[in-house]
C-alpha cells in the first residue's frame, strides 16, 4: 500500500510533544494543565446563557435537522456579513461569507485555493503550528517572518520583504496572536498592508481571537486593507468560549473583485460542497448569538483573563531564570522566556517542560511547538487560585534547578550550543526526548532556529 507522501510527512508539533509527555506527571501531585488553549477546561468560564438557549431552541424547533446550503445557511451568512462589515468600506453580503467546521477548516480552505504545490505562504514566527501542518498537507512551502520580542512581538516588516518571491501566494497574520498575546495597532496593520500591496499578495487574517483583548483594542485588518484582498477567518470557539461547537467562517474582503475574477470564490464554494458545513441548528442560532447586546459577560471574561495575565507576569518577574518580554494584550496566553543557560539539566524548552511535569505535575507547552525555542507558553484561562498553585510549583522547580554556570551546563549537555561544544572538543548530543537536536540561540532573537528539520518546513 502506498501512502500519500504529503500526508506521510505531515505532523502536528504540539501533538508530537504533548503525546510524548502523557502519563509522565508526578502521581503524588494533582495535574495542573497550563497547556491547552481551551477556555472550558476548568469549567469556570462559560458561554453566555443566551447563546446556549439559542442553540437549544434551534435544536428543539425541529426546523434545522436537514442539510442547508453548502456554504452555510443564508440567514447565518447574512448575520456574519453584517457583523464583519467594516466602516467606510462596502458592506459584505452573504455571498462574501463561507461557514466552515471551525476556524481550522476555514484556514485550510484558504490555503487550498490560494497556494498550488511548490508555492509558498509566509507565516508568523513564533506562530500557531497548525498553519505549517496544513501547508505541509497541501505541498505548500512555509516561509517565515519574525515577531520581535523586544517590540512587544510586533511584526518585523522587513523580514516579509526578505522572504517573499514570485511564488508567494499569501501572507498570514494572526491578530490577536497565539502564542504571543500581541494585538496590533491600526498603524502597524497599515504598514503590513502596504507591504502586501507592494508584493501584490493577499492577506490571510486569522482573527479567531477578535474581541478577546484587554489592552490594545482589536482592529480588523480589513478596515485598513484598501484594495488588498483579505481572507478573514474566525469562529465561535474562543470569543464565545465554545470550541467544541465547531462553527467557523471565512469572510472575503475584496473591493477590487479580483477574487471573483480569478475563480477563488467558485473554488471555495466547491470546497464547502465537500463537507457541507457545520451543524445546521448551530448555524440557525448564530444570528441570535451575534445580536447579543449585553457586554457584561464578555467584560467579566476579559477581566478574568487580564487578571491571570497580570498576576502571571508579576510572578514570573520574581522567579530566577524566567522572564517575559511584554504584558499580553489579548488572546489567552503568556509566552515565558526560560534562561536555559542557568538551568544545567534543562537544556531545551522541551526538556524544561518534561522535567516540570515529572516533578511538579504542571503541564506547559514548550516554545518549540511554536518555533520559539527557549520559551514556554502558559494559558490564562485557569482559575486564579489554581494558577497561583501552579506558579508556586514552578517557582519551587526553578529554585531547585537554577544556578549552574555556563561551562558546567555546556559540559553536561554539549547540544546546548554546538559551537561552544566544538570549541571545547565535546560531542553534540540529542535532547532528552531524543527527537531532535537540542538548540539554544542567544538574545536578542532566541526563538530563531537556523536549521530546523523537526518541523519539516524549510527556513529561508
Amino acid at each position: 500500500m502506498i501512502v500519500n507522501p504529503l500526508l506521510k510527512d505531515t505532523n502536528n508539533p504540539i501533538r508530537a510533544i504533548v503525546d510524548n509527555l502523557v502519563g509522565k506527571e508526578n502521581p503524588k501531585k494533582e495535574l495542573i494543565s497550563l497547556a491547552q488553549g481551551d477556555p472550558t477546561a476548568y469549567g469556570h468560564l462559560k458561554p453566555p446563557e443566551e447563546a446556549v438557549t439559542a442553540v437549544v431552541r434551534a435544536y428543539l424547533s425541529g426546523n434545522h435537522n436537514g442539510y442547508t446550503a453548502s456554504s452555510g445557511s443564508v440567514a447565518c451568512r447574512t448575520a456574519l456579513a453584517a457583523a464583519h462589515s467594516c466602516p467606510n468600506r462596502p458592506p459584505l453580503s452573504c455571498e462574501d461569507v463561507y461557514v466552515t467546521v471551525g476556524c481550522s477548516e476555514a484556514i485550510e480552505h484558504c490555503i487550498a485555493v490560494l497556494a498550488a504545490p511548490g508555492s509558498n505562504i509566509i507565516l508568523p514566527r513564533p506562530g500557531f503550528p497548525l498553519y505549517e501542518t496544513l501547508c505541509q498537507r497541501h505541498g505548500v512551502i512555509c516561509r517565515f517572518y519574525d515577531l520581535l520580542p523586544e517590540d512587544a512581538w510586533q511584526i518585523d516588516i522587513e523580514s516579509i520583504r526578505r522572504v517573499a518571491d514570485s511564488r508567494t501566494a499569501a501572507v498570514l497574520i494572526n491578530n490577536p496572536s497565539n502564542p504571543c498575546g500581541a494585538v496590533y495597532s491600526r498603524e502597524h496593520l497599515k504598514t503590513l498592508v502596504a507591504v502586501a500591496g507592494e508584493l501584490q499578495v493577499p492577506l490571510l487574517a486569522d482573527e479567531v481571537y477578535a474581541g478577546m483583548t484587554y489592552g490594545t483594542p482589536f482592529v480588523p485588518i480589513a478596515e485598513v486593507a484598501g484594495t488588498v484582498p483579505v481572507f478573514s477567518v474566525g469562529a465561535l470557539s474562543k470569543r464565545w468560549l465554545v470550541p467544541g461547537w465547531r462553527v467557523g467562517w471565512l469572510c472575503l474582503h475584496d473591493i477590487s473583485g479580483v477574487l471573483k475574477s480569478s475563480g477563488v470564490r467558485n473554488a471555495l464554494t466547491k470546497l464547502c460542497q465537500i463537507s457541507l458545513g457545520p451543524s445546521t441548528p448551530l448555524q440557525a442560532a448564530i444570528p441570535t448569538i451575534l445580536a447579543l447586546k449585553d457586554n457584561t459577560w464578555l467584560t467579566n471574561v476579559m477581566d478574568t483573563m487580564s487578571l491571570a495575565a497580570v498576576s502571571s507576569v508579576d510572578r514570573i518577574s520574581k522567579i530566577n531564570g524566567l522572564s517575559t518580554v511584554s504584558l499580553p494584550q489579548g488572546a489567552m496566553y503568556v509566552l515565558v522566556r526560560v534562561d536555559l543557560v542557568a538551568f544545567a539539566d534543562c537544556f531545551t524548552d522541551v526538556c524544561f517542560a518534561e522535567k516540570l511535569l515529572e516533578e511538579e505535575s504542571v503541564l506547559v507547552l514548550p516554545g518549540e511547538c511554536f518555533r520559539a525555542p527557549g520559551f514556554i507558553r502558559i494559558v490564562t484561562t485557569v482559575p486564579e487560585h489554581v494558577l497561583q498553585v501552579a506558579w508556586d510549583r514552578i517557582e519551587s522547580f526553578c529554585s531547585r534547578h537554577f544556578g549552574a554556570d555556563e561551562r558546567e551546563a555546556i559540559c553536561r549537555n554539549p547540544a546546548r550550543d554546538g559551537h561552544q561544544a566544538d570549541e571545547l572538543g565535546l560531542p553534540r548530543v540529542s535532547s532528552c526526548l531524543g527527537g531532535h537536536e537540542g538548540l539554544l540561540l542567544k538574545p536578542p532573537k532566541p526563538y530563531l532556529i537556523p536549521e530546523d528539520k523537526y518541523h519539516g518546513c524549510p527556513h529561508i
